[in-house]
């Protein structure tokens, strides 16, 4: 199965290793979509996990090889 084009905040939790707090704080900065269902203390946060994998692809940072193997050639 496809995985769910949505993600919860927990699972952002899980995948970034880092804090609730935090993965608030970077969707809000990051301007991501959220999908509020329900009301109150008891509604639930959906992320689109497109705009997820589009931050983590932007923000990732490739070594180059000759970095890698100390800069010997």
């Amino acid at each position: 199965p496809e995985p769910s084009i949505y993600m919860s905040p927990r699972e952002l939790s899980q995948r970034w290793q880092c804090s609730r707090s935090s993965v608030d704080r970077i969707a809000r900065r990051n301007g991501f979509t959220r999908i509020c269902l329900g009301d109150g203390e008891n509604g639930m946060v959906r992320y689109l996990r497109v705009e997820v994998e589009a931050l983590e692809a932007a923000r990732t940072i490739r070594l180059e090889s000759d970095r890698l193997s100390g800069g010997a050639a």
